[in-house]
């Protein structure tokens, strides 16, 4: 769980960027002079974290940035789409909350996520995942997959929490007996 939100999880390298058909100068023309591309880092050996939406405004006294129709984040961990995210800023870019919504599918190597919409608080170490929430893990197909109204996933604790409506599908046999044994079933 720690790979799939890892941008969630701590200071990170971003390159933000806005991309639609007037470019980067049409998201800068929507607030105050905004540097392009804006880049937060705490590890300058790291590899950027690049965010691409259709248009971006950021507002420097709020400290928010807002990302707004194919938001589309690509980290070395991980890669997470949406059709708004919102960003919120302490200190000197040092990320406080991440709001995501619309469609939000977040997913690596061994994970997949999808959602209406999901936040990250960085004090709590909490991600919540509302509406239609899914996490599964990728290659086995229905098995190994959550779902419920609510996902709240600890991240630093490797926890989650479904409710209401919580289901969880296992790989066919988990609940048996094994070799030679009869399980659950064998008592009915």
């Amino acid at each position: 769980m720690k790979k799939l939100f890892s941008l969630m999880m701590c200071a990170f390298p971003v390159v933000l960027l806005a991309a639609d058909d007037d470019g980067v100068a049409a998201a800068k023309s929507t607030v105050s002079p905004v540097p392009a591309p804006v880049m937060v880092s705490a590890e300058t050996n790291a590899a950027p974290t690049r965010i691409t939406a259709k248009r971006m405004e950021y507002d420097y006294k709020e400290a928010v940035a807002l990302f707004d129709e194919d938001v589309v984040v690509t980290d070395p961990k991980f890669r997470m789409n949406s059709e708004k995210m919102i960003v919120f800023f302490q200190g000197t870019n040092e990320m406080k909350q991440l709001v995501v919504m619309g469609n939000v599918s977040i997913s690596n190597d061994n994970r997949t996520a999808v959602c209406e919409k999901a936040v990250y608080t960085k004090a709590t170490g909490q991600i919540v995942m509302t509406g239609n929430a899914v996490l599964q893990r990728v290659g086995q197909g229905e098995a190994g997959k959550v779902t419920g109204d609510r996902i709240t996933i600890w991240v630093d604790e490797e926890r989650i929490e479904v409710y209401p409506g919580a289901t969880l599908t296992l790989p066919g046999g988990t609940l048996g007996g094994g070799k030679g044994k009869k399980g659950i079933s064998g008592a009915f």
